[in-house]
């Protein structure tokens, strides 16, 4: 989950950015909360030194009390180093200092943009998928159970399938919903999951057998279960034999 944090001391702005991020968190569907909101960058520091989080941060440069918002990027990255942070400012020259304080920063969002909802749902959109493609190192993804987030090695995925508006992710015995759309999956799963369908992505190290039928439809097994895709003739020659010719010229080497 991405925790996100803005310290604005203007109401106006405040007002925009957390209507901005809540409507977009929603609309999207995405693992994260909006947990505070303030002109003080003191309450920013306390709740990170209290909680652990992944953090996105929206922080003015400017604030009339306590630490400007590039020395609350310092202290922020002391405490959440592979923190996502944004500095909003009306000021473009505060970039200088930004890099002067080496906080890698994400995003200067322009006050003054006349796109600047926009500049920040991309923002939020930009921290989520970066966050996504980090469960890449693990090699894992997430699901619930008795309100837990529990981690399942991608080595046990045999595909993933869209269901209704959202999508499942399928192992030997169980299925469980993730909070990606595919086109995410595709971008942040190893080379061994290849789209098969508009709606399917699987896992090559997984198949047992594809038996074609008359009108050139694949289905695939998996080992040690009755669940099984279709792959049309498309994909098939697109995607997935180019993908099983690859890994059997690797196995021949």
């Amino acid at each position: 989950m991405i925790t996100v944090f803005i310290c604005e001391d203007n109401p106006k702005y405040m007002e925009l950015i957390r209507s901005c991020v809540l409507s977009y968190i929603f609309m999207e569907d995405y693992d994260m909360e909006l947990a505070l909101f303030t002109p003080k960058a003191d309450e920013i520091l306390k709740y990170i030194t209290t909680f652990k989080v992944n953090g996105l941060y929206f922080l003015d440069v400017e604030l009339e009390e306590g630490d400007n918002g590039v020395e609350l990027a310092r202290k922020i990255r002391q405490h959440d180093p592979r923190g996502f942070i944004a500095f909003v400012t009306a000021h473009q020259h505060y970039m200088q200092i930004t890099f002067e304080y080496q906080v890698e920063a994400m995003a200067y969002i322009n006050k003054n943009d006349a796109n600047l909802e926009e500049k920040i749902c991309d923002c939020i959109k930009n921290a989520y998928a970066k966050h996504v493609s980090r469960a890449d190192e693990g090699r894992f993804i997430f699901k619930s159970l008795n309100g837990r987030q529990v981690a399942v090695s991608y080595s046990d995925i045999l595909f993933f399938e869209t269901n209704g508006n959202s999508i499942d992710s399928h192992t030997e015995n169980d299925a469980f919903q993730v909070k990606h759309k595919l086109y995410e999956l595709e971008e942040i799963l190893p080379s061994n999951f290849v789209r098969v369908s508009k709606s399917t992505i699987l896992n090559i190290n997984k198949i047992y057998s594809i038996d074609k039928n008359i009108v050139g439809v694949s289905e695939v097994q998996f080992y040690k279960t009755h669940k099984q895709v279709h792959v049309s003739r498309l994909y098939y020659k697109k995607t997935l034999y180019p993908k099983l010719q690859a890994r059997l010229a690797g196995y021949s080497r």
